[in-house]
């Protein structure tokens, strides 16, 4: 059995059974045939809740890197990253809402913590539903907000001007809840120019609409802004880490914007074989960013609005045959244009493009039950997406604007599930999965378009064996897989701008295991243990370059492994964690020529929550790299300025209190 958190009462921990909404047929893990990870409450409350990369570092097979609170990058097997500046080729989705855009660049750094339930994570093209991205998806679900009304409030701070507030209010009875938060997020930073300010606002409520639907809305505003140190050479990062690149610093360069996420959903319920999902969407944001005078500043402008529904219908007498239909489509336009950098202000303009993007997603995913023991899922997605161009600053006569229409890109799954007892099981899967170019990385320095740079598209081949043993103390996973990827797109500098090219193709293979172990269970004392471990040996199988032939070796942006060790203990209100977690080499360079030393990091929470009749009071602290280990937290991959390391932390603290009041 998973552990799970629950916070329903201040000094208790619930166990429950873990469950999944895989293509929305919810079941406990040890069914799906595929590997999902599902973190829960306690799994997201580990930290400190300002950094994301613990939490998803402890899902074996996932590595995020963090070059500062707004520069991340999340890859799961080896996909994604290679990615500049950001995350895609990883799907995301915050309940029904995509988080990714119309060419799969995936922000989560603005989500506040405390509004979400449990956090899925699936990895590699399992999931039809879920946009069968290259790399897996990420499902974020927020919190159903029940009980008696209640207000609590959250103050924390840390090392290197550190500050987090946190404000939360809700109402709720049988049938309706309302619920807000609100959060404040400040660092002056561990670098030079590196300051950052964040506050957001979500809105989430939900109310039964007759005997047999229930309909939820959510709303978040989000306004940041972020300094940019960027990275650093060798020299340098060694000798002085706490610097900011001189070009960013010099320029003082910082992103300043704003985002936006409604979602409005309404479930139904017709019998006991049919429900159906529908959910309208609109998300939007604008940035401005200040950088250095060779690169201009720029102004970003983006909007998309659609839809995603989906129907379930069981089948045969006892429901042996469960069908899921669905469709996902949006609308999205973006504006992109440039300015000269006249003193930190915006010059003369020097490009001007406006996008306007379509995406679709038309999926199907079945389970089949022949017998008790056996499970048999097909599913299929199929992708149609493209774009239209249009270049409103023309230079030197040249014209832009373009059409381009990617697919139809079919994406198949299938997966066969043996249950060897009630507890263990194995599965195969076999699957499909692919991610498309994205703007940046189709645009050259001097304004042309790479209207060539094709989509990366793959086979993912698994076999794994999960189950619960030893009185369902023990929950492990053992995961082997092969992904075979054509046309993996790296990138290339050139006049110092990155662009994106198609590098043949790939070999990602790759061995996971996941061990969850309660040691104690006992009403005052809990003790349980976690261990994540991940080989990732992934090589380049024909890949040439600029006259360089890179076949056979490692792949860039991967450590060669990863492990992640946690001890957690409640006593009494009390509780702390501890955890290990340690990275393997990464290759900087596609030739080879360079890579980084494996490193360690220990992390370590204690905190006391208790119950004062209405009131409730949770006080913690922390420390995050108790050895101060001098380690890279992010790489930037064949940078040709040799500027590949942002430094990460050193050894920093934190404390926090958090007082409610349940009327």
């Amino acid at each position: 059995m998973v552990l799970q958190g629950q916070e329903l009462d201040s000094t208790e921990l619930v166990l429950e059974e873990v469950t999944i909404q895989s293509d929305v047929f919810t079941h406990q893990v040890l069914e799906y045939g595929g590997a999902v990870t599902s973190l829960g409450r306690q799994g997201i409350t580990q930290a400190e809740q300002v950094y994301l990369q613990p939490i998803l570092n402890s899902v074996p097979g996932v590595y995020m890197q963090s070059g500062s609170l707004n520069t991340n990058r999340i890859s799961i097997r080896g996909i994604g990253a290679r990615t500049p500046f950001g995350t895609d080729k990883v799907k995301a989705y915050l309940n029904e809402i995509p988080l990714s855009t119309g060419e799969g660049e995936t922000t989560v750094e603005d989500i506040d913590f405390g509004t979400l339930q449990n956090i899925e994570v699936y990895r590699g093209p399992t999931s039809t539903v879920f946009g069968a991205g290259l790399g897996g998806a990420i499902h974020f679900q927020t919190r159903r907000l029940t009980g008696n009304p209640s207000v609590f409030a959250e103050a924390m701070v840390g090392s290197f001007g550190l500050r987090r507030y946190n404000l939360q209010a809700q109402v709720a009875n049988s049938t309706k809840s309302l619920g807000i938060f609100y959060q404040d997020v400040h660092s002056d930073g561990y670098r030079d120019n590196n300051a950052y300010d964040r506050y957001s606002v979500t809105l989430m409520g939900q109310t039964q609409v007759g005997d047999r639907s229930n309909m939820t809305l959510y709303a978040n505003y989000t306004s940041l802004l972020a300094y940019i140190p960027s990275s650093l050479g060798l020299q340098e990062y060694n000798e002085n880490p706490t610097a900011a690149a001189s070009s960013w610093g010099d320029a003082e360069g910082h992103e300043d914007g704003y985002r936006y996420r409604v979602g409005w959903s309404l479930h139904s319920r017709y019998s006991t074989r049919m429900e159906s999902w529908v959910t309208f969407f609109v998300n939007g944001s604008s940035a401005a960013e200040i950088r250095p005078v060779f690169l201009g500043n720029l102004s970003t402008d983006q909007l998309n609005a659609g839809v995603r529904a989906k129907i379930k219908r069981s089948f045969l007498p006892r429901n042996q045959l469960q069908v899921v239909l669905g469709m996902e489509g949006f609308w999205e336009s973006y504006r992109y244009r440039e300015f000269v950098n006249d003193q930190g202000e915006n010059g003369d303009k020097t490009r001007d493009f406006d996008q306007q993007r379509n995406y679709g997603n038309v999926f199907l995913a079945t389970e089949y039950y022949p017998t008790e023991s056996w499970i048999v899922s097909v599913g299929a997605n199929l992708n149609l997406s493209g774009y239209d161009l249009e270049d409103q600053l023309p230079v030197d006569g040249s014209d832009q604007s373009q059409h381009r229409y990617f697919g139809p890109i079919l994406s198949p799954k299938l997966s066969l599930t043996r249950k060897m007892t009630e507890k263990v099981a194995v599965y195969g899967l076999v699957a499909h999965g692919f991610s498309l170019p994205s703007f940046e990385q189709s645009l050259y320095p001097e304004g042309e378009l790479n209207g060539d740079l094709r989509p990366e598209t793959g086979w993912n081949y698994e076999l794994g064996v999960k189950g619960e043993v030893w009185e369902d103390r023990l929950y492990f996973e053992l995961v082997g897989y092969a992904m075979r990827t054509q046309d993996l797109i790296v990138n290339r500098t050139y006049e110092q701008v990155l662009v994106g090219v198609n590098a043949g193709s790939a070999h990602h293979d790759g061995v996971e295991l996941l061990l969850e172990h309660r040691v104690v269970d006992q009403d005052r004392l809990q003790v349980s243990h976690r261990l994540a471990y991940s080989l990732m040996a992934y090589r380049f199988d024909d890949f040439t370059s600029e006259g360089e032939d890179y076949s056979g070796n490692r792949i860039t942006g991967v450590p060669s492994y990863t492990l992640d060790y946690a001890v957690d203990v409640r006593w009494e209100g009390f509780y702390g964690r501890l955890n290990y977690q340690r990275v393997g080499s990464i290759s900087v360079l596609d030739s080879g020529s360079l890579y980084t030393d494996a490193y360690q990091l220990i992390n370590a929470k204690v905190g006391y929550e208790r119950s004062l009749g209405k009131i409730r009071v949770n006080v913690y602290t922390g420390v995050n790299n108790m050895t101060n280990t001098f380690y890279s937290s992010m790489l930037q991959i064949n940078a040709s300025s040799g500027r590949y390391y942002y430094p990460g932390l050193p050894i920093n603290y934190y404390g926090g209190v958090k007082v409610g009041y349940v009327f």
